[in-house]
């Protein structure tokens, strides 16, 4: 957000959180780590959309990401030197938590995606309301490379897709272009310069009333029930392969030696 205005938050050290008028910025700021996921930006993350939603004069949060990467997903770094409570720390429910807030909650959530997104990025930009991408942004769901699952992501990416792109993405395994991306129905809007794009949807959606994005949000999950036996299943799934000796020893071995497990 540019202008005049800004009241930047602070007690975050993972995001960058700004409030201008109705709107909030909420920024992954984790460069060195390509904006990858770790237990403190989950944390942080679930901190920022509940604050949004507990402030009355918020409409709209806007998800993006610092230099060049949107989120990159889980930080295999971490993982492999500090273990699973790196990642899920005390409640490895947290991840699936803060896809389920952004996907009820009164505001409306634009994910705004320039650069790569991947793995549990896919999942933050599935539970968003509106996404909008720069023509050269890739996407794409790698956990299978080493043995994982995106458990947690695909109860939000079918309904966005649909069961059939959703189990493309996870088997191919492959970087998709913006194009296609918005083909499958991933993305909603693309361009050259997103700030323009999302200037010219705020203009429009900072009009809305919260109670009516509130009423449209809980009919349309009647619509498409996601149960709380959904968040007991992906959650164990995760939680049981992130434990598993295999998976280990496949991230292990690419974060110290670059090698996926068929080499």
């Amino acid at each position: 957000m540019n202008g005049s205005n800004i009241r930047c938050m602070e007690g975050y050290s993972t995001l960058l959180v700004a409030e201008r008028g109705a709107v909030v910025s909420v920024t992954i700021n984790r460069p060195k780590a390509k904006n990858s996921i770790n237990n403190v930006l989950i944390k942080e993350l679930l901190s920022a959309f509940t604050q949004a939603e507990k402030n009355t004069n918020i409409k709209v949060v806007i998800l993006e990401g610092n230099e060049q990467h949107f989120c990159t997903g889980m930080d295999f770094n971490a993982l492999s030197k500090e273990g699973v409570s790196s990642i899920v720390g005390n409640d490895s429910n947290d991840y699936y938590k803060l896809l389920a807030l952004m996907a009820s909650c009164s505001k409306l959530v634009i994910a705004k995606v320039d650069g790569k997104a991947n793995a549990g990025g896919i999942g933050l930009i599935a539970a968003s309301d509106i996404v909008i991408a720069r023509d050269d942004a890739t996407f794409s769901l790698s956990e299978v490379l080493f043995g994982l699952l995106p458990a947690c992501v695909m109860p939000f990416l079918i309904r966005r897709v649909g069961f059939q792109k959703a189990k493309w993405m996870t088997l191919t395994t492959q970087n998709i272009s913006c194009q296609r991306a918005y083909q499958i129905g991933l993305v909603d809007e693309q361009g050259a310069n997103t700030d323009d794009l999302l200037r010219r949807n705020l203009i429009r959606l900072t009009r809305l009333d919260t109670q009516t994005i509130m009423d449209l949000k809980a009919y349309m999950s009647k619509l498409w029930i996601i149960h709380d036996e959904t968040q007991k299943l992906a959650v164990d799934k995760i939680t049981t392969l992130l434990h598993s000796e295999r998976v280990q020893c496949n991230i292990t071995n690419f974060v110290e030696h670059n090698k996926f497990p068929w080499q």
